[in-house]
């Protein structure tokens, strides 16, 4: 990966989101119509609530303004083999897709992604996301967090606190569920066995197996599906699991008595791509520069439980509701950042050891 196109590693401040946030005027969404006469935009995301919230915030607001049909079409996590073959055939289905840090560094360099910059260099809503949550490839729209989550009811007395806590089933007691996957477990696995954030990548994958094995048999659920945490949170099945913000939230919402634990949780982010040499590459960077103003993505946060990726929609956002986002500075400087690029490099690789490693 070329360093234009690096994405972030290292925590992101407070003091940086602050920076950003503090004092400026707002920018105006910013669109270019002329370029939009009779033309429409078919744009990849994840579907379902996320998928409606998208619609609601981006699509239908763009489409408006633009003059366009904009349409959001459901596919596969992680699409990246679809985008491939897409580019590589020279047929569109999408003009563009809702990506995550590790999908873009799957489709590194040039190739199959074009740059979100065009001539006219970064626009005024896209210049006030910090330069963590963005690359020439990408521009952040949604933070998430992978984050410890309880019962109150349950372990209230004594509640898991961190992931060393998570890990010490014997003094802190409760039916536990980890994801079934090698993302957002090895990490978990590694800060409950001691090391510090700052040198968590690359991860050892020795040292991470080594941890799960401690808590491999007391792992009452390894769940599939983020809708099945929020699920076992509500029913009592579990009392404490690692999970998304968002799903958390979701029970939290609904009246469960749970509680987020923010220490130590790892934080990634989503924007929009735009799929090289197809036939609406000016009109899709002008689509990113739309999403990337503060009052899309504070209403885009009105659907969704993700934070914004732009700080000045904390300025527009109700105290209330900006309290559980995981890009709120208050949480922010106690995570760290996905390092995107060693997923890309490795991801494959750690998923087929966890899988081996769970059969044995």
């Amino acid at each position: 990966m070329s360093e234009t196109t690096q994405l972030p590693k290292a925590a992101l401040s407070r003091r940086a989101f602050l920076t950003v946030s503090g004092g400026a005027v707002l920018a105006t969404p910013f669109v270019r119509t002329s370029s939009a006469a009779s033309r429409s935009l078919t744009i990849r995301d994840p579907g379902g609530p996320v998928g409606e919230a998208y619609k609601k915030a981006f699509f239908e607001p763009f489409a408006k303004a633009a003059g366009v049909d904009v349409i959001g079409v459901q596919s596969s996590h992680g699409p990246t083999g679809e985008i491939k073959a897409m580019v590589d055939a020279g047929n569109y289905a999408w003009d563009g897709a809702l990506l995550d840090m590790s999908d873009v560094d799957v489709l590194s360099g040039t190739k199959y992604l074009e740059t979100v910059v065009g001539k006219g260099g970064l626009g005024p809503n896209a210049s006030q996301i910090p330069a963590e949550l963005r690359s020439d490839l990408l521009i952040g729209a949604m933070g998430y967090a992978t984050v410890l989550a309880y019962r109150t009811d349950t372990m209230g007395k004594k509640p898991p606190r961190s992931f060393a806590d998570f890990w010490n089933v014997a003094d802190v007691p409760g039916a536990r569920s980890v994801r079934k996957h090698a993302s957002g477990t090895l990490e978990p696995a590694l800060l409950a066995d001691g090391v510090a954030k700052k040198t968590l990548y690359p991860l050892d994958l020795d040292r991470a197996f080594q941890s799960l094995d401690r808590i491999k048999k007391d792992v009452a659920v390894w769940w599939t599906g983020g809708a099945q945490t929020s699920q076992m949170l509500k029913t009592g099945e579990v009392d404490c699991l690692i999970t998304w913000n968002g799903r958390a939230q979701v029970a939290i919402d609904d009246g469960a008595p749970v509680k987020i634990v923010w220490k130590d949780a790892m934080f990634s982010f989503a924007g929009f791509a735009i799929l090289k040499g197809g036939p609406n590459v000016e009109l899709m960077r002008e689509f990113i520069e739309f999403a990337s103003a503060a009052e899309n993505q504070a209403e885009f946060v009105k659907y969704s439980t993700s934070g914004p990726c732009n700080p000045k929609s904390f300025d527009l956002i109700e105290p209330k509701l900006a309290d559980i986002l995981p890009t709120n500075p208050k949480h922010f400087a106690d995570m760290f950042v996905m390092d995107a690029a060693w997923w890309g490099a490795n991801s494959a690789k750690a998923q087929e050891r966890f899988e081996t490693w769970l059969l044995g």
